[in-house]
């Protein structure tokens, strides 16, 4: 981000720009809130300003009325169900991920935040890196395990 409007405006109030991956971004990060309010929308509006948007992981098929109608009619019992949940949250975060960049028109950055103690936590990570996220914001719980799934990825993408 070169100098702006805005960027001159926040420096004025005393606050330098974040410096990462040599951009400049304006000094905010909206943090991931789960459960669907901070999807592509709201992350990719914030990253179109410069500034760094959030995607949260949990649950984001609830965005997009197809993959709720995958478990439709299924009870809570049925084994399909939660392996058929999990396919569609991916699924769903990688279609947000992708609106996100879109609406933000190549400016910002985007992350994802993957809680550590969700089931879906590797699999979120993958789907994220896959589709070219620019950083993963870990919390509820170490992950440890967050550079060898980074590095799984680097190789099967350096296999292509």
């Amino acid at each position: 981000m070169t100098s702006s409007p805005l960027l001159d405006r926040v420096a004025a109030a005393g606050l330098q720009p974040l410096q990462i991956r040599g951009q400049q971004l304006l000094p905010i990060v909206q943090g991931g809130m789960g459960v669907g309010i901070s999807a592509h929308r709201l992350a990719g509006s914030v990253a179109a300003q410069g500034a760094w948007g959030t995607i949260a992981s949990v649950d984001l098929r609830r965005h997009h009325p197809d993959l709720m109608a995958r478990t439709e009619g299924m009870s809570d019992g049925d084994e399909r169900k939660k392996g058929l949940i999990q396919d569609a949250n991916q699924e769903a975060l990688a279609r947000e991920i992708r609106q996100a960049r879109e609406l933000s028109g190549g400016r910002g950055l985007l992350a994802v935040n993957v809680m550590r103690a969700v089931s879906d936590y590797a699999a979120s990570v993958r789907t994220a890196l896959q589709e070219g996220i620019d950083a993963i914001v870990c919390g509820a719980g170490l992950p440890l395990d967050l550079p060898e799934l980074r590095s799984e990825e680097h190789t099967s993408d350096s296999s292509h």
